[in-house]
């Protein structure tokens, strides 16, 4: 465990545990959901036996995945039409695409197989799921017929997807009927989960980052005789959600009072072209920079370079929103200024005025007032960056999110065994 953990990680049971998960690293320097491979890594730390069941995708390559043992399956011949999973299967992260459902039977019968064939083998105590919808219902399946426990936790999609379809939502509350325990990583996640069955227990979890990976150490002081600009930076998949388009517009007015400013945007989608016309629409190409993709080996030092990192994020037009990003918390550990839509969890970890701004989704003048005020403000600034960065080492980290996932797990493993004392 990290060097920040206030924890023992020695005191939990140690327990053969099955992760079920529809996206994984594919490779050393992939960031399509890294932080599966983090909770996982840091439950193989704490002394549990650890393996993870994810999808093929052409994209895989062979890669150190730190003692977890990787077990991936294919569900569908040519190689190019695995699609689901690794944010492949939902278009624009609004709705799902016609070859996923055609996919699906595929998907879940294979992934059945490989978790079945998985949890004999480890002989494992629990399963745990991320995603209820379509891991939820493989996962809920083999632990019905190995008679072991499962916890599943909710990212976002899955939720609103099952929202969005009463086909899906009908899956989605059979599969919490089955659940030994749920998380959520936002307040209002957690109440649209318990609307479609989940338990009114359903815990409360915010993702983490880790302090000593994410750390402001790694800023490059500005070239010799060189004035540092004023970085602003954002990450994330480009998708209507994330609400790009409000920060570009508001940089034309921040660019008024500080001509320095800098406005980074880190990843890729099919919104790329819309934003570089935007761009030139505003005049502001000299102070923004599309370096797509940002490798996830890379995204630390990306962090470490910005003064203010800004999560827009808004409600897109069909009701999609952000769960709790992490790169919202890997920029906190940074020590970042923070700027966010007050969307999913975001108000479980920024505190508004105290570790960082919290702005209304969608709402321009704000955000503008918002920036503005951490770009003319240098020490405000430094302190709600220092602020973040505390918060994030004292509560917002992997070892208070381990500590909440194992004790769920260690919970319904006891469950399960005194369910078959009292049978036998």
């Amino acid at each position: 465990m990290g060097s920040y953990s206030n924890l023992n990680p020695w005191r939990y049971v140690a327990l053969k545990i099955a992760v079920l998960t529809s996206s994984y690293p594919r490779y050393t320097e992939d960031g399509v959901n890294p932080f599966i491979h983090g909770i996982s890594l840091r439950l193989l730390r704490a002394g549990n036996d650890v393996e993870v069941v994810a999808p093929y995708d052409p994209a895989c390559r062979p890669w150190d995945t730190q003692g977890i043992r990787l077990h991936r399956f294919r569900y569908i011949w040519p190689e190019r039409y695995h699609i689901m999973g690794h944010g492949r299967s939902l278009e624009n992260d609004n709705h799902l695409r016609l070859l996923a459902y055609l996919l699906l039977p595929f998907f879940l019968l294979s992934a059945c197989i490989t978790l079945w064939r998985v949890t004999g083998r480890q002989k494992s105590d629990v399963i745990y799921a991320h995603w209820v919808v379509p891991n939820g219902l493989a996962a809920a399946w083999v632990a019905r017929l190995r008679g072991i426990p499962f916890i599943l936790s909710l990212h976002g999609s899955d939720v609103y997807v099952s929202k969005r379809s009463k086909a899906i939502g009908r899956v989605a509350r059979w599969v919490f009927s089955q659940a030994s325990a749920v998380t959520a990583c936002s307040a209002e996640m957690r109440t649209t989960a318990i609307a479609l069955g989940a338990s009114p227990d359903t815990r409360l979890v915010a993702w983490g980052a880790d302090p000593a990976i994410y750390t402001p150490a790694r800023r490059k002081p500005a070239p010799d005789g060189a004035e540092r600009k004023l970085q602003i930076a954002t990450l994330g998949r480009f998708v209507p959600k994330k609400g790009f388009e409000n920060l570009l517009a508001v940089m034309p007015a921040v660019l008024q009072h500080r001509a320095d400013a800098h406005l980074t945007i880190g990843g890729d989608g099919t919104l790329m072209e819309p934003y570089r016309r935007l761009i030139d629409q505003l005049g502001i190409a000299g102070n923004v920079s599309l370096p797509g993709t940002i490798p996830w080996l890379q995204v630390a030092d990306f962090m470490a370079q910005a003064d203010i990192f800004v999560q827009p994020s808004i409600r897109d037009p069909n009701g999609n929103v952000d769960g709790l990003p992490s790169t919202l918390l890997e920029a906190m550990a940074s020590g970042c200024a923070v700027i966010a839509s007050d969307v999913g969890g975001v108000n479980l970890v920024v505190h508004h005025g105290e570790n960082g701004l919290v702005v209304p989704p969608g709402d321009i003048p704000a955000l503008e007032a918002a920036l503005l005020e951490l770009a003319l403000d240098e020490p405000r600034r430094q302190r709600l960056a220092q602020a973040a960065r505390q918060s994030v080492v004292e509560t917002y980290n992997w070892d208070h999110v381990i500590s909440e996932v194992s004790a769920l797990l260690e919970a319904a493993v006891a469950g399960n065994r005194r369910r078959r004392e009292q049978t036998v």
